[in-house]
């Protein structure tokens, strides 16, 4: 059983970055593709739920989970709901005794040892693409890379990124074809999550992907899991690659091998400004993408170096240059409450921002994310608990103090942000005027405009 348990909120925990979805928006998580391909190549049957996306109660998930009597369970766990998903763990093992049950989760990279140990999990996968899962349920316990388990009395580490092969079979997107997803930037449904690599090789000290072993999967292999969604009828996809072009001859070859003409996907993905050109660009749009998102995070020199970003204002005035001239759409993503920035900074980042006048904007609040060099640095000067479990990097239910801001600042702040960019002339003339052909589109965006605004108020 693949599983995204019930939440009172929409909930995303995919990809261990979890958070409150601001406008209902929810996607096939790639941590239960990835888990269901390795298990379905070694031969087992697999059925999923995704209560988030099918609005179940935590009552009728108990009940078809049992229904469906599985062998074992993969289950997403996530720190922005870290209290509801321990209880519900704790009701499942009980309705369900003996059935192993393996979390994936950012919640679970710091307290996992906590999470076995109070029986709410049997394993935690450290790696969603790992093979480790599929032999522990078999009961192997030799090799169990990038696993924390239970054996016996005791809970073990399995070896950390040994032996990476990203090839890991073919996703199962017939089990979440029908999900009723929805996602803010796909032009079409049904849609699939589409990943070619894992982690990050960048730095970042606020992100968990720098903490994981990068490592990319056979073109080939995404050649046919291109194939599987054409055959289900998807022609839209997110590529949940956390930085498209790390190797741009890579890239390249990925473009090759998309379909042209009437087979062609619409797609959306994540970059860096220092890995888009305007020759890149212009390709990506012949093979479809309509969408790239890419981090700004602030226009401050000096919080840019600490926060090891590695490129500089300039570089994102001449991508995002680079991706409109293309036809682009352009996503910046910003942080509201990094080390050492005041209001003023944060003000200045705004006027930055709006400058560059990409077609979207996602703020989100510095979080001190497991296993990341800003949750040490945060923990160092006394700014949280090593034991802090729940986050919410949206900064909708939950806002920690930077060393320079307090939480109610930092939500105003964020508020200001959203209300000053979403409600410039400039933006809600070109959004209107871009979907006047697309009536459904543009009724998505209306309803998500007005529900970002409804939480952005004041």
């Amino acid at each position: 059983m693949l599983l995204n348990p019930p939440g009172r909120e929409t909930y995303i925990r995919d990809y261990y970055c979890s958070k409150l979805s601001r406008t209902g928006y929810s996607f096939p998580p790639v941590d239960l593709l990835h888990a269901g391909a390795r298990f379905r190549a070694a031969g087992w049957d697999c059925q999923a739920i995704d209560a988030i996306a099918q609005g179940l109660s935590v009552t009728q998930t108990l009940d078809a989970i049992e229904a469906a009597r599985p062998d074992a369970i993969f289950t997403l766990v996530g720190a922005v709901s870290v209290d509801e998903d321990a209880e519900f763990l704790k009701t499942l093992r009980h309705r369900l005794p003996g059935v192993p049950i393996i979390g994936s989760g950012d919640v679970l990279r710091e307290h996992a040892h906590q999470w076995i140990e109070a029986g709410l999990v049997d394993a935690a996968a450290l790696d969603f693409t790992s093979d480790a899962p599929v032999h522990f349920c078999t009961g192997e316990r030799e090799g169990l890379s990038d696993l924390i388990y239970r054996d016996g009395d005791t809970v073990q580490e399995g070896p950390t990124g040994q032996g990476k092969n990203l090839s890991i079979g073919r996703p199962p997107h017939d089990l979440f074809r029908d999900q009723p997803y929805r996602y803010p930037f796909a032009y079409s449904t049904p849609f699939a999550s589409l990943l070619t690599d894992y982690g990050c090789p960048y730095r970042c000290s606020f992100c968990v992907m720098a903490q994981l072993t990068y490592h990319a999967r056979p073109l080939d292999e995404i050649a046919a899991e291109l194939d599987d969604l054409k055959a289900l009828g998807i022609r839209e996809f997110a590529l949940w690659d956390q930085t498209f072009a790390v190797s741009r001859p890579r890239a390249l070859k990925f473009l090759e091998i998309l379909p042209d003409g009437r087979e062609a996907f619409g797609w959306t993905c994540f970059t860096r400004p220092d890995c888009i050109n305007h020759d890149l660009a212009q390709a990506m749009a012949d093979k479809g993408c309509h969408t790239v998102i890419m981090g700004v995070e602030t226009a401050k020199a000096e919080t840019l170096d600490t926060i090891q970003k590695d490129f500089a204002t300039p570089q994102m005035k001449a991508a995002f240059t680079a991706c409109r001239s293309a036809g682009l759409e352009t996503v910046a993503t910003v942080i509201v409450g990094l080390p050492g920035e005041n209001a003023a900074d944060i003000e200045a980042t705004m006027d930055f921002v709006c400058g560059l006048d990409p077609d979207y904007l996602s703020v989100h609040t510095a979080i001190p994310r497991a296993g990341t060099e800003l949750r040490r640095q945060m923990v160092a000067d006394g700014l949280v608990s090593e034991e802090l479990a729940g986050m919410d990097q949206s900064g909708e239910t939950q806002v920690l103090s930077s060393d320079t801001l307090s939480p109610d600042e930092i939500v105003r702040l964020r508020k200001r942000f959203n209300r000053r960019f979403y409600l410039r002339p400039k933006f809600l003339a070109r959004t209107v005027w871009r979907n006047l052909t697309r009536p459904s589109r543009l009724a998505e965006h209306v309803r998500q405009g007005l529900s970002l605004l409804a939480k952005n108020a004041g």
